[in-house]
């Protein structure tokens, strides 16, 4: 937009020039009237204006230095407070009318701004009060200007200045993704491409960058597949490694760390403190107590502080208030002291010499009939017919999630776990244990510390807890109840992954001879061998006939033996290398001999003399396959909650069968020959069989299954995991049925056998991969909970006697194949925080750090990351 000049003509710049001329003129006629009456308040009112106009003019100039900035809106405050700072004066008329026409030309250039970017009601007053009476009613520019603002040709009116403002964010978000992504943060240029979807849902920029940020981070990732493949198969060749056990380092013993607390630190004091002497006569309890109390602070040598040696003794009156005198004497006779008060009992006489402190008291407590216990702080002694505290029932209001959160912080030292937590139960099927359901909320609350006396319960029923217990263990549950309502339950995304990687190498090189038999003379011949127990080699293998010359030794029917092979005892190809059983077995569901075949030829050499001929043919063979399988389920689950993902098949098979029926009696058939009548016919027993018939079926899910069941540590950084993945595959089908066959015989009365059913038995063959454990995890990080190495080496080699043994040439005569099968299978679990939008609460993706410093540096050596990696654990009480 091209901006408006400051003054329209040269009139009106001659016009302020004739104002400023004029100004010392009336400030010169005010002081001429000094000399007359009021001239003192005259005088300062002319100064006061004159201030004024001074005022007005820094103003009209601000305005002028913001309008050529382009900063139209403070160039029309500015011209405005001129407007309103000028003196109302007749000699001031002319300079007001060019303030005037200052605020005409901001307004105007203001307002064509604000219809660009869509504020048109704004624009509208402006133009309107511009073409007020008191200002510019016939103004050409604002009327022009005003024409526009409703025209819709030149005036979108779908403009909203929301919209201009959306377009400088999404022109911004663009610029920040496109700057991440040239830095090779894909991870931040995807958010800033997100939030410009967010603002432009349809906008194909970032639509665009978001693919090429998928495909640079596709390309990260295939590397890191190809390095991840070979670091697998490393492992494998370094698990053949030997290493030298490294010296383990003397453990320093921290005696700190080792010493109990609570009531058995007490009841440890209370056997290992001797007392050397007591001597009681006529005591009382509370003497004797205070004679404990002094020599066990004296003799404790287990508390090193002095603040924390020796033991406490309370002595506590009974729980039965307001005791009658009556009832008050039977304690006195009893034993209980005055006034029903133990500490007033006596101790007629007790003499002990070097007894542990815990005998000295039980000896006070059964003279003066009292009875002990033993809390984290002190030791109470209270009477005989103390039943121990009152039951009240107490309702709380607990989180949805109380019984997991309360689980999660049990710990696994709270109380003795189950043998097997993951017993499946009667029910269970073939797929595998299941998670077993959660313990009673008495039991949660056990593991947690709470002590229920007889006729104490407690019950959960949604988010209320209804709790009959003593006001101590009251006093618990609410402290747990308080604890866990400040949490705020989070979800746990779990991945498993399953990556095998299995690559097969076979190298093989060797050789096959055949010679036809030649004369050495006197009708002496020599020729090859004969294959006795090694691989037959047909006429396929060999070259016959060769430029229209037969072979000797090489029949030209297909598939016949070939004689003469003076290697026919070298093993070769499938009869060198043998496979897994079970997948020959299944690879030949009818159970019959597996063809052995040789390795294929790559090289011939024939020698044609005469009628007798040498051919060698070289055999080589090197093959390399690899198979990577991985398999990553994964599940969101609430901490606590069991959550269970299911990617299967069902399959149905048979597990009983009904036997084949065979007949009582035999018929026979008689069947002409096809070939035309007269030329006889053949007879065929008649076994109306009933083949073997499945009459019980089982299901099995073959597919991908996790159960899991996280729980959230209390400082939001490890996860506890209960989990089962399972990967079942099928394999195939074994036979165990046998065919049933019938003598018969053939049109020349030839004995021959007929096959009447296969009656075939076929049981399937599953391959199962399961992990069965819990282990706690960090946020974010990905362990390894299980894995199997394997490699099969078979080396095989032949030779021909003597001749093999020959320097240099007798590698002609040799057969050496390699096979080695190398495979890597590893689970990895994958623990993260999510919050309720899916996103993680930490990592790259939520902008967030990964985790808060560490208490403490970690100093391992090796790989281990130093401080502000991890955070801190609590070490164990």
């Amino acid at each position: 937009m091209q901006k408006t000049p400051l003054y329209r003509n040269s009139r009106t710049a001659v016009a302020l020039m004739a104002v400023a001329a004029a100004t010392p003129a009336v400030v010169s006629v005010a002081y001429a009237g000094d000399g007359y009456g009021g001239g003192g308040l005259a005088q300062r009112e002319m100064i006061r204006r004159q201030e004024a106009v001074a005022d007005a003019d820094r103003l009209l100039l601000e305005g002028r230095e913001a309008y050529a900035k382009g900063d139209y809106q403070q160039a029309v405050d500015k011209y405005r407070k001129a407007l309103d700072r000028l003196p109302d004066a007749p000699v001031l008329a002319d300079r007001k009318d060019s303030y005037t026409k200052h605020y005409i030309d901001g307004s105007v250039a203001l307002a064509q701004y604000y219809r660009k970017v869509g504020k048109y009601d704004e624009a509208k007053q402006l133009l309107n009060d511009v073409l007020k009476a008191d200002v510019d009613p016939e103004n050409l520019d604002a009327k022009r200007e005003l024409g526009y603002l409703n025209d819709p040709i030149r005036t979108n009116p779908a403009l909203t200045y929301e919209h201009t403002q959306n377009v400088e964010k999404v022109r911004k978000g663009l610029y920040l993704g496109e700057g991440a992504y040239n830095l090779g943060k894909f991870d931040e240029a995807k958010r800033h491409f997100e939030d410009v979807l967010r603002v432009d849902p349809y906008n194909s920029a970032a639509r665009r960058y978001m693919e090429k940020v998928a495909g640079a981070k596709s390309d990260y990732y295939r590397a890191a597949y190809d390095q991840t493949r070979a670091e697998l198969l490393m492992q494998v060749d370094r698990a053949w490694e030997l290493s030298v056990p490294a010296e383990a380092p003397p453990i320093p013993v921290d005696q700190e760390a080792n010493r109990a607390t609570g009531t058995s630190y007490i009841t440890n004091k209370l056997r290992s403190i001797i007392v050397p002497s007591i001597a009681f006569e006529d005591t009382t309890v509370e003497e004797a107590v205070e004679y404990l109390r002094r020599r066990a602070y004296e003799l404790d040598n287990l508390e090193v502080d002095p603040a924390k040696r020796g033991v406490n003794f309370v002595v506590r009156r009974p729980n039965t208030p307001n005791a009658t005198p009556g009832a008050a004497a039977a304690g006195d006779s009893a034993g209980l002291g005055i006034n029903n008060e133990p500490g007033a009992a006596r101790i007629k006489a007790l003499r002990l010499t070097n007894v542990p402190l815990q005998v000295a008291l039980k000896y006070i407590c059964d003279q003066a009939r009292l009875r002990y216990k033993v809390d984290e702080y002190a030791v109470t002694l209270v009477p005989q017919t103390e039943t121990g505290e009152d039951l009240f029932t107490r309702q709380f209001r607990v989180p949805p999630a109380f019984g997991a959160m309360l689980e999660g912080s049990a710990g696994e030292g709270a109380a003795a776990a189950p043998a097997d937590p993951f017993a499946a139960s009667s029910g269970a099927t073939e797929s595998g244990n299941k998670l077993t359901a959660r313990p009673p909320i008495s039991d949660l609350l056990k593991k947690a510390g709470v002590v229920f006396p007889e006729g104490s319960s407690a019950t959960l029923s949604g988010s209320m807890l209804l709790v009959t217990n003593t006001p101590t263990e009251l006093d618990k549950i609410d402290q747990l109840v308080e604890a866990m309502g400040t949490k705020t339950p989070k979800q746990v995304k779990i991945t498993t992954k399953f990556v095998e990687i299995s690559q097969e190498n076979t190298d093989e090189l060797g050789f096959d001879w055949i010679v036809s038999p030649f004369g050495l003379g006197a009708e002496t011949f020599l020729g090859g061998g004969t294959i006795g127990n090694g691989m037959a080699r047909t006429n396929t293998d060999f070259l016959s006939p060769v430029d229209g010359v037969p072979i000797g030794g090489v029949p030209t029917a297909t598939g016949t033996n070939v004689n003469n092979i003076v290697t026919g005892g070298l093993r070769s190809g499938d009869g060198a290398i043998t496979r897994n059983n079970i997948d020959s077995v299944l690879n030949n569901p009818n159970r019959t001999a597996q063809s052995a075949n040789p390795a294929p030829g790559i090289l011939a050499l024939t020698g044609l003399f005469d009628n007798n001929q040498v051919q060698m043919i070289m055999r080589g063979l090197s093959q390399k396959k690899g198979t990577d399988l991985m398999t990553a389920p994964s599940v969101m689950a609430r901490p606590g909650q069991k959550a269970t993902i299911e990617i299967i098949r069902e399959f149905i098979y048979p597990t009983e069968y009904e036997p084949p029926e065979l007949p009582n009696s035999v018929g026979t058939s008689s069947i002409s020959n096809p070939l035309g009548p007269g030329l006889g016919s053949s007879s065929v027993g008649l076994f109306p069989v009933t083949p073997a018939t499945p009459t019980a079926f089982q299901t099995r899910n073959t597919g991908v299954t996790l159960e899991i069941e996280p729980n959230i540590a209390d400082n939001d950084f490890t996860i506890d995991l209960r989990f089962v993945p399972e990967i079942v595959e099928f394999e195939g089908f074994i036979n165990y049925g046998s065919p049933i066959q019938s003598p018969s015989s053939d049109a020349l009365g030839n004995p021959r056998t007929v096959t009447i059913t296969e009656n075939r038995i076929e049981m399937p063959v599953f391959s199962s991969r399961r992990v069965n454990t819990s282990l706690t995890i960090y946020d974010g990080y990905t362990v390894a909970v299980g894995g199997l190495m394997r490699e099969d080496v078979q080396n095989v080699e032949d030779k021909v006697p003597i001749l093999g043994d020959i320097p240099y040439i007798g590698r002609l005569f040799q057969s050496k194949s390699e096979n080695r099968i190398k495979s890597n299978l590893i689970i990895f679990v994958t623990a993260e925080i999510i919050d309720a939008t899916g996103r993680p609460i930490r990592g790259p993706e939520s902008g967030k750090t990964a985790a808060t410093p560490l208490a403490s540096p970690i100093s391992t050596g090796g790989d281990v990351p130093g401080p502000g990696v991890l955070p801190a654990i609590a070490p164990a009480p």
